[in-house]
């Protein structure tokens, strides 16, 4: 999701209608034929727009969450549809003195069953109080298991969440109850984020410093001017390069390097690590004129020829590649069912190792929690079948035994608090491979563009509007929680420098001035390589 157009989290998940029906039809076996409603409130205490209630997801236990839309009914409250299987809750909801981002319930780690629930009326703030206190409670046991003493900020904040939540579980009145809900919630959710930082922190002390540990960005306007290498170089020893066919090659066997020449050029004699991007993606900006009046196998012949000519030339100075990009149906404008989806996987991860036999190859994927797959609605529009969510993506390409290195994860303004977003990292793990964030990236201003446009942030982390301050607190934590795993090998911030000034995501302002981000991270990552 690097170019083109990007949806906001509330367009995406509130794009009901005719999508949402077809989503239904299809999964229809998956439903338990039971209803049951909710009612969320906000912090005030005042009923949820019906705009947060269709953000509500059922997720099931694998992470995938089910073509069921909520109903939203007005005055904070909405109807849910049981799906036969067990199944965990998600909404964006804001918390007071916190920010906006997902909640999640899991009915205190059990899940919920539509025997369990149909019938019921369930109060969303108090369950996922409920499901938040539980979690972090465990999350710090865990933790202090394996020697990490947590501040008494942690253990204050939970233990006052804890007491706010047992308030909530006393009272009979919904009134009450919700206003006992946010409290806890108020408490656990910083307590949550803080026992993730330590314990991230306590893990790199514990671990000392990651000498082969990539940094890196986008390096696109790298030959374009010195002070652009210099501030990239000072900071970052990892960066990708452009090769999106649609624009590298419109005319068929008639490539254009130039772009990807002077990079290297420029680059020529720094000890900065070149990875290429990307050699096949399915979505407008990788996909040149010529391949969409190709059969099948012609399409695949090219995609193979574009591969070995482009990983052939540069064999030398790019060893580090994105063989595909988003084929977990997000990315699939000429619409390829999920059979070609995983052969055209194979193709371009063998063809590289064809063309470089010592290639690293990377399989990239956007959108980890898979939200889109709710509506089987992706950039382009809807799927005319169910979507497929990333780590189901990568269950097939695994089982097909495709060969590849690295699970590529891009993080884009997730709307999630940190220990949910450390939570579904770990999710991929159980592939056995390293794991690259190859793009990432949250505003430094809400200014100009809130609310539907071209950047997804209209969920603020922390407080109600993004500042340079909240993205160098944000890029701090998500670094720290990445370095602190082995599993995890690289991170790629995407945008290095704002193209304007208004509601960039870069590192830099326009004319090359380190943002609050660039410094912070300058001084995290020197004291990592110090140890």
């Amino acid at each position: 999701m690097t170019r083109g157009e990007a949806w906001t989290r509330r367009q995406l998940l509130g794009a009901v209608g005719p999508v949402a029906v077809l989503a239904n039809e299809q999964k229809g076996s998956q439903r338990g034929g039971s209803a049951a409603l909710v009612r969320a409130f906000d912090p005030s205490g005042s009923p949820a727009s019906n705009d947060r209630l269709s953000t509500l997801l059922l997720v099931n236990p694998n992470s995938r969450p089910f073509e069921v839309l909520s109903t939203p009914k007005g005055d904070g409250t909405a109807t849910i549809e049981m799906p036969k299987e067990k199944f965990d809750l998600a909404m964006v909801l804001p918390v007071r003195d916190f920010g906006t981002v997902y909640l999640h319930a899991d009915n205190a780690g059990a899940g919920y069953s539509a025997a369990q629930v149909s019938g019921r009326e369930l109060v969303l703030n108090y369950e996922f109080a409920r499901s938040r206190a539980g979690l972090v409670r465990r999350y710090v046991k865990s933790a202090q298991a394996e020697g990490v003493s947590f501040s008494s900020g942690v253990m204050s904040r939970l233990e006052q969440g804890e007491a706010a939540l047992a308030r909530a579980t006393a009272a009979r009145e919904t009134g009450a109850r919700v206003g006992h809900s946010n409290d806890s919630l108020a408490e656990t959710m910083w307590a949550g984020e803080m026992a993730a930082i330590e314990r991230a922190r306590h893990r790199i002390a514990r671990q000392g410093p990651r000498p082969g540990f990539l940094f890196g960005a986008a390096a696109f306007g790298y030959a374009k001017s010195d002070e652009y290498a210099r501030q990239y170089g000072a900071l970052l020893n990892y960066g990708t390069v452009p090769f999106y066919r649609a624009a590298t090659e419109r005319v068929e066997g008639s490539p254009d390097y130039r772009n990807v020449d002077a990079i290297l050029e420029k680059m020529a004699g720094t000890q900065i690590i070149t990875k290429g991007h990307p050699l096949v993606w399915f979505h407008r900006a990788g996909i040149s004129e010529f391949l969409k009046t190709k059969s099948w196998d012609e399409l695949k012949r090219s995609c193979r020829e574009y591969i070995l000519r482009s990983v052939g030339r540069f064999r030398s100075r790019i060893h580090a590649w994105d063989v595909i990009n988003e084929a977990h149906d997000w990315a699939n404008e000429l619409g390829f069912n999920q059979d070609q989806l995983l052969e055209i996987t194979r193709l371009a991860a063998e063809s590289t190792r064809v063309a470089d036999p010592t290639a690293f190859r990377v399989v990239n994927c956007c959108l980890p929690w898979g939200e889109y797959v709710a509506t089987g609605r992706t950039y382009a529009g809807p799927l005319k079948r169910p979507a497929r969510t990333p780590l189901e993506y990568y269950r097939a390409v695994e089982d097909a035994r495709v060969p590849y290195e690295a699970v590529g994860i891009q993080v884009y303004y997730p709307g999630q608090d940190m220990l949910e977003m450390e939570r579904q990292l770990e999710r991929f793990f159980v592939f056995g491979k390293p794991i690259h964030i190859t793009e990432l990236g949250v505003p430094s201003s809400s200014e100009g563009v809130k609310g539907g446009g071209a950047l997804p942030y209209e969920n603020v982390w922390h407080g109600t509007a993004w500042s340079e301050q909240i993205q160098a607190d944000w890029a701090e934590q998500f670094y720290t929680i990445c370095y602190s795993k082995p599993e995890i090998q690289a991170i790629s911030w995407w945008t290095f420098s704002d193209s304007s000034e208004r509601g960039g995501s870069g590192l830099m302002r326009s004319g090359f001035r380190p943002k609050l981000s660039y410094q912070r991270l300058a001084k995290l990552l020197a004291s990592w390589k110090e140890g």
